[in-house]
């Protein structure tokens, strides 16, 4: 797939030549139908929903995205700085929770070559499957998708075996930056603000022969740019649900109900 922007259109007459600039919702409305139309031509299942009078919903392109309270001490300020490159390695609960807020909140997602990740994971997560962009194999278009996910989302996360070099990394952080789009990978890119990685991870819950797995702690190591000295930071996740989306009796019912929608089982 390839995505073009043209920076004007031009339409002449006999008297007059008129010039059109080409606005950001323009330029995001196509980005978000690429990528609907890449997860069509792939057989992605996905939440993504297109405004149906302007074909986007746009969200704020300035500050930094919320993190939820349980993770964001692991980064600088406990937010997501716009334009900024995270890893996060160990962890596809790690990854989940850094961007469950910000989606929560409006904020748009994509996740691209994670195959294990699914819309039952990432609403359980409390992750919004209206702003959600799932393309777990983007194969050789992968540069392409990337890009369009850029344009057209808040926050992108890249899978560890997508087809992109070095030099394609370092064009898609920059383009990331000029955006203020926050890009999370499952391992260290070039120009990486903060990496964390997974250490340890111990459940707490099980009892002799009985009980369930309630939570684990994770210990997370992390270093980055203007951070100090890389550190170790223990944190708790719960093992069934996000904050804010656990029903009644600690049971992810929203999750499940949304993930049945979106599979068009409900």
């Amino acid at each position: 797939m390839t995505v073009t922007a043209s920076p004007e259109t031009e339409t002449s007459g006999p008297a007059s030549r008129e010039t059109v600039l080409e606005t950001a919702e323009d330029r995001l409305a196509r980005a978000r139908a690429a990528l609907a139309g890449a997860e069509g031509r792939l057989g992605v299942i996905s939440g993504l929903a297109l405004d149906p009078e302007t074909g986007a919903t746009v969200s704020p392109r300035a500050g930094a995205l919320p993190v939820d309270s349980r993770v964001a001490g692991l980064l600088p300020g406990n937010v997501l700085r716009r334009g900024a490159v995270v890893s996060a390695e160990g962890s596809t609960s790690l990854i989940l929770a850094l961007i469950a807020r910000a989606s929560r909140e409006g904020s748009w997602a994509a996740i691209l070559g994670l195959p294990h990740i699914g819309v039952v994971a990432a609403a359980r997560w409390g992750i919004d499957l209206s702003r959600l962009a799932l393309v777990p194999h983007p194969g050789a278009e992968a540069a392409a998708i990337v890009a369009a996910s850029i344009d057209g989302m808040d926050i992108v996360v890249l899978g560890p075996h997508l087809a992109l070099t070095d030099p394609d990394l370092r064009r898609l952080a920059a383009r990331a930056r000029e955006r203020g789009v926050v890009l999370v990978g499952t391992s260290p890119h070039p120009g990486t603000h903060v990496a964390l990685r997974v250490l340890r991870s111990e459940w707490v819950g099980l009892g002799a022969g009985e009980g369930r797995l309630r939570e684990r702690t994770l210990t997370v190591a992390r270093s980055g740019r203007r951070m100090g000295a890389p550190d170790e930071v223990a944190i708790v996740l719960d093992a069934e649900a996000s904050e804010g989306n656990v029903g009644a009796g600690g049971r992810p019912s929203v999750a499940r109900e949304e993930a049945r929608r979106v599979l068009g089982l409900a």
